[in-house]
């Protein structure tokens, strides 16, 4: 997980599990996919965890709140870390 300050942006390398979705289809798509979150244009940021964890799976991401240009999300780990985001704008980018 990195965080700058100058360019207001918080990036989360990860590892998801492709299987575990709606729209997995086993004769196409991968198990396992590996990028970033990238969370954009960041007005809050708060972790009690170190920069860098590994292992962890992240067991809740909740909406706590929205506005038409601001989202606050709290995401928790199973090795307790607590990340709480508030962003402009989030995407999904591929390795």
């Amino acid at each position: 997980m990195e965080y700058d300050s100058t360019t207001k942006r918080v990036s989360i390398e990860t590892e998801l599990c492709k299987w575990q979705q709606f729209d997995y289809d086993e004769t196409k798509d991968p198990e396992m996919i590996e990028g970033f979150i990238v969370f954009e244009d960041v007005t809050y940021f708060e972790t009690d965890c170190v920069k860098d964890f590994d292992a962890d799976e992240i067991l809740e991401a909740v909406l706590i709140s929205e506005t038409p240009s601001l989202e606050k999300v709290k995401i928790v780990t199973d090795g307790v870390n607590i990340i709480i985001i508030e962003a402009g704008n989030v995407e999904w980018h591929s390795l």
